[in-house]
């Protein structure tokens, strides 16, 4: 199968989910320029659980040898950790946070390049996302955006060489549908895991007063 057919499956099997992620509240605040920093710190907060156990499967891949090696070593969770800091957030903060438990290391190569076109293609938008968060950190390269920034000037080379492993690994018409299956069950994670982005410990008091912003999770 084609590179260009296996991302026109993948989109079609997908619009859905993408259609409904494009109108989550979160990520439609940070879109519009409208989220204030109570509740982007809340956001990064929730993308960081998610994040770290998913690049703890990336590793776990790794050294069971079913990451391509051009592929190893990617993840944005520092990222999401040096934006936390600006926002308040010390390392204990942080590591206080809830993680998602649902993420598993996919049974093949295939499901596991379904997994990352879910995070590697959600770079994509992230230019636009950091771009309109101006209104909280004004024009500063980075400040509070660095996830949302992904890999920079290197992000064109990273898709392609994502996109060029993603054509090796769906050559055959199962390994195909493993993609598939594999970018839908980790959208479903993702979805239900950013359902609650407003629910985190009461620990998540980054300044040290009583919080309002989170309930109990």
């Amino acid at each position: 199968m084609s590179n260009a057919g296996i991302r026109k499956r993948l989109r079609e099997a997908t619009l859905d989910v993408h259609q409904r992620l494009h109108g989550h509240d979160g990520f439609n605040a940070v879109a519009t320029g409208e989220i204030d920093r109570a509740d982007y710190r809340l956001l990064l907060a929730r993308l960081w659980g998610f994040h770290r156990p998913y690049e703890a499967v990336l590793r776990q891949a790794a050294s069971d040898g079913r990451t391509p090696s051009s592929l190893e070593g990617r993840g944005r969770c520092g990222m999401l950790e040096a934006d936390l800091a600006t926002l308040g957030a010390t390392p204990a903060s942080i590591a206080d946070l809830p993680q998602c438990g649902s993420l598993r290391l996919p049974a093949s190569r295939a499901g596991l390049m379904g997994a990352m076109y879910v995070v590697e293609g959600s770079t994509l938008g992230g230019l636009h996302l950091a771009r309109a968060l101006a209104p909280l950190f004004g024009s500063e390269a980075g400040e509070g955006r660095r996830f949302f920034l992904g890999y920079g000037e290197r992000h064109g080379e990273m898709w392609r060489t994502f996109l060029g492993e993603l054509e090796q690994c769906a050559r055959s018409p199962a390994d195909a549908e493993a993609v598939i299956d594999g970018a839908l069950q980790t959208f479903e994670i993702f979805e239900t895991w950013m359902a609650d982005w407003r629910r985190l410990p009461s620990a998540l008091d980054f300044e040290g007063r009583s919080p309002a912003l989170a309930t109990a999770h």
